[in-house]
C-alpha cells in the first residue's frame, strides 16, 4: 500500500513539474512579446510628429534609440503609402534577414516582427513603424532563472523527503521500543486479579 502511494506521489510530482515548466515557458514568451509590442507602440507615438514634419534626423534618432535595446534587431519607419522612410543606423532601405529562422520546433519564436500604425493627433494615418524583436533572446535570462528555481525546489523536495523518512524511521523505532518495554513490564509483573 505504501509503495502504491509513493508511486502515485511520484507521478503527480512529475506531472506537476512538466506542466509548470511548459506554463512558465508560455508566460515568459508572452511577457517578451508584450514588451516588444509596448516598445513598438511607444515608437509609433513618438514618431508621429517627426513623421508629419518629414524630420528624418529625428526619426533616425528615435529608431537608433530603440535599436539600442539588446533584443531589438531592426527598426524601420514607413510613410502612409508603405515606402521606407528611415531605419536604425541610418539605413535607407529595409534590412532583409534571410538566414535568421522565423521559428524553432516547439513553442517559441526566435524573432517577432511587430508593426504599429502611426497617426496624427487628429487620427489621420501617417505611416507605420516596424520592429524585429529577438523574443527567444529576451526570455533567455528569465528562462535560466526558472530552471535554476526548479532545481532548487527539487533539491528542497529531496531533502524534505529524506528528512521525513529519517524522522519516520526514528519514530517507528522509538515506538517499537516503547511497546516492547511496556510488554516486558506487563509480563514481568505479577498479575493482580
Amino acid at each position: 500500500m505504501r509503495l502504491c502511494i509513493a508511486a502515485i506521489c511520484l507521478v503527480m510530482v512529475t506531472w506537476l513539474a512538466f506542466n509548470t515548466s511548459f506554463e512558465s515557458h508560455r508566460l515568459l514568451h508572452n511577457g517578451a512579446d508584450l514588451t516588444a509590442r509596448s516598445l513598438t507602440k511607444q515608437l509609433a507615438k513618438n514618431a508621429a510628429l517627426p513623421l508629419s514634419r518629414n524630420d528624418y534626423p529625428r526619426l533616425s534618432a528615435l529608431a537608433n534609440h530603440l535599436a539600442g535595446d539588446d533584443f531589438v534587431l531592426q527598426v524601420s519607419i514607413y510613410d502612409f503609402q508603405g515606402r521606407f522612410v528611415v531605419g536604425n543606423d541610418g539605413n535607407t532601405a529595409p534590412t532583409q534577414y534571410q538566414q535568421l529562422t522565423q521559428t524553432l520546433p516547439g513553442l517559441s519564436k526566435t524573432k517577432s516582427i511587430i508593426s504599429e500604425p502611426v497617426y496624427t493627433p487628429t487620427g489621420q494615418p501617417l505611416g507605420f513603424v516596424n520592429m524585429v524583436y529577438l523574443t527567444e533572446a529576451a526570455m533567455s535570462q528569465s528562462h535560466a532563472h526558472f530552471h535554476e528555481l526548479g532545481r532548487v525546489v527539487l533539491l528542497m523536495l529531496i531533502i524534505t523527503m529524506v528528512f521525513t523518512w529519517q524522522i519516520g524511521r526514528g519514530l517507528k523505532g522509538w515506538e517499537v521500543k516503547r511497546k516492547i518495554r511496556k510488554k516486558v513490564k506487563t509480563l514481568g509483573s505479577p498479575n493482580r486479579h
